[in-house]
């Protein structure tokens, strides 16, 4: 069978780009460079993005002799960048970084891969190197005003320095559309039914075993579970929900009521909020909570499945999908973005002894959607917004300092130089979130920013002036918008102590309320903050983000009446004060901020 392989130099995206490729009709792999090797079935390659800077030493290479080959070959990030080096081309370190919506000019006249397209095309950006020179017969056939080589094509090579795979490059199928009709014209694959497919894999893995479901309450486990009972029978499958304390306001009642609406069976709750609020007294650092976190929720599971296997032999279920594995760094290049509490050692070890299965691991969050609904689930259930396995315990941003170690005046005077093009100002905040720039894990400082007295808010202004601010900026990740001037917070201790945790329960309550019936929302986290204001109230973000796959997401652009509402309606909440907006696509902000 004919055949497109990628080569994996550990971008985050690798496994979408294999996905696109089948989506286009032709059948598609991943290998690792070390077993790149001659196949007369592969007609073209793709070499994916990666975290490392092709100049270092230790960067990843591909034993392939380019001056042979007949094969079409796109390089996508650093892939770009590898194969612009591997003919002759130089790269250059600088300060050129780009991440998110990018506008490109494109020369569609001279172009195979542009062809049929607008000279204009948004794209989505994540690097820190770039392309500066190429060999004579190679044609540069897009620019940014920061970037000369955006993309570049020769008879058999072609290079994006953006992501044409994530569903925010707008044009991207396109672009790859017509790499693939370069190389081939047959169009036979078809993606196997999901269903069968997998309830038949899930038979020969458990093999007469019974089953134990971690069961979160979220989509991924829903899923997991329909997909369990279907194949092996409801009386074969038992479910646990672990009750840690870190639900959304009435999600565990929610939870049964669905599963009874359902005649799910065997289903037991266990309640460990005190257990988890012991363990993580103190905690601030955002792995060690996960992984805590992911470490009782093994105990627990594996006390229930003691008590359970004195009868029955068992095997342990998880609803792990692709972004938890990939943004763990589990594939053998890919670089940890965070540790996903279905991640952590002794899961990872549980795996390795084959006593745990993951049925929809291959899956992106829409693929398991699609899944649910070929297993008649509900939609309302199997559309719900996502929600973090940690739960509210990664959106509490804890601190156990009142006052800021690290001196940022300079790097906030640059800043503010920024913004004043945009008739903004800013203050760059005490606390970090976690990132991806560049396949790269980043935990940098979080920005807010304002307009100046009487300019009016304007999306376009905004997305442009934190496009600017992240890109110039090494020590942020993130904006956060205000609708007034903020200038006066102040850093306090905060930790998962059950009045935070219940106060941001109605907060984020409150929120989804209002919020819930917007379809373009695709999730909207709400984060705490160690941050108070004059009044002495706590802070908060809410975070409205649009995605597909969770891969790459952009920020959902809410009326700024409707934002100044839903701030006035927080300030009715005890101890709550100033709601504040995340600003920032992904990348370069993670969606979550642990």
């Amino acid at each position: 069978m004919e055949k497109i392989i990628i080569i994996d130099f550990g971008g985050q995206y690798t496994h979408l780009i294999a996905r696109r490729i089948r989506d286009l009709g032709v059948y598609s792999e991943i290998i690792n460079p070390e077993n790149f090797g001659k196949d007369n079935d592969v007609v073209g390659i793709i070499f994916s993005g990666g975290p490392q800077s092709v100049n270092a030493d230790d960067a990843y290479r591909i034993k392939f002799d380019i001056a042979t080959n007949e094969i079409p070959i796109l390089g996508i990030c650093y892939g770009h960048q590898l194969l612009a080096k591997m003919v002759g081309g130089k790269i250059e370190s600088g300060e050129n970084k780009e991440y998110g919506f990018t506008s490109i000019t494109c020369d569609n006249k001279n172009s195979v891969l542009f062809r049929k397209l607008n000279t204009e095309q948004k794209v989505w950006m994540s690097h820190g190197d770039h392309v500066c020179s190429l060999p004579q017969s190679f044609r540069i056939t897009a620019s940014t005003n920061s970037v000369k080589i955006v993309a570049y094509e020769s008879d058999k090579y072609f290079g994006f320095q953006f992501h044409p795979e994530v569903t925010h490059t707008e044009n991207g199928m396109k672009m790859l559309d017509n790499f693939v009709e370069l190389c081939t014209q047959e169009r036979n694959w078809k993606v196997k039914n999901f269903k069968q497919q997998l309830t038949d894999e899930i038979r020969n893995e458990v093999k007469g075993r019974k089953l134990v479901l971690l069961l979160s309450g979220g989509v991924d486990s829903l899923v997991a579970l329909e997909l369990c009972i279907q194949a092996v029978g409801n009386e074969n499958v038992y479910s646990i929900h672990i009750d840690t304390g870190f639900m959304r306001k009435d999600e565990s009642k929610e939870i049964m009521e669905h599963f009874r609406e359902l005649n799910f069976k065997n289903i037991k709750i266990i309640e460990a909020e005190d257990l988890y609020l012991k363990e993580l007294e103190g905690i601030v650092e955002p792995e060690e909570k996960r992984k805590i976190i992911g470490k009782l929720f093994v105990d627990i599971a594996n006390e229930e499945l003691e008590k359970l296997s004195k009868e029955e032999e068992f095997i342990l279920v998880q609803g792990t999908i692709y972004p938890d594995t990939i943004e763990s760094g589990s594939t053998d290049k890919a670089a940890l973005i965070k540790t996903h509490h279905n991640r952590v050692d002794e899961i990872e070890k549980l795996i390795s002894e084959g006593k745990i299965i993951e049925p929809i691991k291959e899956l992106y969050k829409d693929e398991v959607r699609k899944l649910g609904e070929e297993l008649g689930l509900p939609h309302k259930l199997v559309h719900r917004h996502p929600f973090p396995g940690p739960g509210l315990a990664i959106r509490v941003i804890c601190s156990d300092k009142t006052k800021s170690q690290i001196d940022y005046t300079k790097e906030e005077k640059f800043m503010n130089k920024i913004l004043s093009e945009f008739k903004m100002e800013g203050k760059i905040l005490p606390i970090k979130s976690v990132g991806v720039q560049g396949d790269f894990r980043t935990y940098h400082h979080p920005a807010i920013i304002w307009f100046k007295k009487d300019i009016e808010a304007d999306w376009k202004v905004i997305n442009e002036c934190s496009s600017k601010v992240i890109n110039k900026l090494k020590t942020v990740n993130r904006l956060i918008f205000s609708l007034n001037p903020v200038d006066d917070l102040h850093l306090e201790k905060l930790f998962l102590e059950k009045h935070n945790l219940d106060e941001l329960r109605n907060v984020d309550a409150v929120l989804r309320k209002r919020t819930d019936d917007i379809k373009e929302i695709w999730q909207m986290p709400v984060v705490q903050l160690p941050l108070r204001n004059t009044d002495n109230k706590l802070c908060y973000v809410m975070r409205p983000v649009c995605s597909f796959d969770a891969m790459s997401a952009s920020v959902y652009e809410m009326d700024f009446t409707e934002f100044l509402r839903l701030s006035n309606l927080i300030r009715n909440i005890d101890d709550a004060g100033n709601l504040l907006y995340d600003i920032t696509t992904k990348p370069p902000g993670t969606i979550e901020w642990e």
